[in-house]
């Protein structure tokens, strides 16, 4: 009797522990949308929200699935942080998230916080010398903790919070000897020995803090910068090894270790692709990398880009000319083919666009096609810029279709692609027009033929 009572405590005991687990709720509410569908990035999983004819969705997240993520809503790019146990409502007004949204629930204030224009306004002189800028990025990091202060959060979130800013702060760092050089005019500039000591200092090993995506990028911008800054020369190969070769023989944390080659490895496929130093960053790579979900995304990156090596078959496009009518590949068969890869607004393209004018006039009576293909969203505007600069070259319009960028991991404009007379790719992030070497290249492809 008492066994069967005792039994009757325990799921009654039971019952009352699950009603009272609070569940982490994120809700969605889309209000004036045009169709657009929000994604929600936590930890490195992402969820596609798919919501209702109203505009509802609402996700039930899982032990593990709570602290610091990333709200994507088309161009829009927003922190969130999702509260264990709590709900948190968003609303999203019209079809750009940024200074349309509103948070609700308990798990609303960490997330106004976040978002709040105080947090978002940091503004960089780069015209201060090295210890200026130092004591510049400390005064706004004390600024953004005394408006932390005043929020009176936990502790917990309180000490994450001030790693966080730190280390979004600190990303300013690597920019400064180039954007110094630029701002004061003295190209030559390098920053001193007292600069590069205050930076060793605030390289901290703390693997906890790797859940933070602005401690991974602050992290890795400081160890760039310290193990770069003596190199005058743009050469990736040289930077991505002095990388390896700091954090190997400077960091003690593995786990660090092992993120930080798989960054700069990562950063090199995407920015160089396969190219003839890939099996000395693969070497490193393979020694120190072992975590099974960087090396498959590695991995999936490297199959891409085997893709676009010289020899492949080039994307096999069809876009549409100022007419409506199809162009395609094939209508170049027989010709080099050099693809200038624009948008109306991008001011580097408007740059090389005049070189690119002056290129074409001198192969004009060669066996080379020059192809530019806009990638604006609002094919309106594109007509407009070709109507009124008519050129010489064949303008064509891409669309919404983004199959010819995915192929060639097309991330920034302007990029420009040489393919061969038999369809296949020359070269898929060829040398800007503007470029001396890119007059000779072409002419000694030409001769060949």
């Amino acid at each position: 009797m008492m066994g069967k009572l005792g039994g009757i405590v325990l799921i009654l005991m039971l019952l009352m522990w699950c009603c009272n687990t609070r569940k982490t709720v994120v809700e969605f509410n889309l209000i004036g949308s045009s169709g657009m569908l929000p994604e929600l990035e936590v930890n490195g999983e992402e969820w596609d929200i798919q919501v209702d004819d109203s505009g509802y969705a609402k996700l039930m997240l899982t032990e593990g699935e709570h602290g610091y993520a990333t709200l994507k809503y088309g161009k829009d790019r927003l922190p969130l942080f999702i509260e264990d146990g709590m709900t948190l409502r968003i609303y999203i007004y019209g079809d750009h998230a940024k200074g349309n949204i509103r948070f609700e629930g308990d798990g609303a204030p960490k997330n106004r916080y976040l978002n709040s224009q105080v947090m978002k306004n940091l503004s960089f002189d780069y015209e201060l010398d090295g210890p200026e800028f130092l004591g510049q990025l400390k005064d706004l990091i004390q600024e953004q903790f005394h408006y932390l202060d005043t929020m009176g959060f936990d502790t917990a979130f309180t000490e994450m919070e001030r790693n966080r800013i730190k280390f979004s702060t600190y990303k300013a760092l690597e920019n400064y000897p180039l954007y110094h050089a630029w701002s004061t005019g003295n190209m030559d500039y390098q920053p001193d020995t007292a600069y590069l000591s205050c930076i060793k200092k605030l390289i901290k090993e703390d693997e906890k803090l790797l859940v933070l995506k602005e401690y991974q990028e602050g992290m890795a911008s400081l160890v760039s910068l310290i193990s770069t800054y003596h190199m005058k020369e743009l050469d990736a190969y040289k930077q991505v090894m002095a990388q390896f070769d700091y954090v190997i023989h400077h960091l003690t944390n593995e786990t660090l270790v092992e993120f930080l080659i798989d960054h700069y490895a990562y950063a090199y496929l995407l920015g160089v692709g396969i190219d003839g130093h890939i099996d000395d960053v693969l070497r490193v790579y393979d020694f120190y990398v072992k975590n099974p979900v960087l090396r498959k995304r590695f991995q999936e990156v490297y199959d891409r880009c085997a893709k676009i090596v010289p020899g492949s078959p080039a994307f096999d496009f069809m876009f549409t000319d100022i007419a409506g009518q199809a162009v395609e590949l094939e209508d170049f068969r027989g010709k080099y083919l050099f693809i200038n890869v624009w948008t109306t607004w991008g001011v580097p393209c408007r740059y090389e666009n005049l070189a690119w004018e002056k290129l074409k006039k001198e192969f004009e009576d060669d066996n080379i096609v020059f192809v530019a293909v806009s990638c604006d969203s609002d094919r309106a505007v594109w007509e407009k810029r070709v109507r009124e600069n008519p050129k010489g070259e064949v303008q064509l319009y891409m669309g919404n279709d983004r199959s010819f960028m995915d192929f060639y991991m097309i991330r920034g404009v302007p990029r420009f692609i040489l393919i061969a007379p038999d369809g296949r790719i020359i070269n898929s992030d060829m040398l800007r027009p503007s470029d001396p070497e890119t007059a000779k290249t072409l002419r000694a492809y030409l001769k060949e033929k």
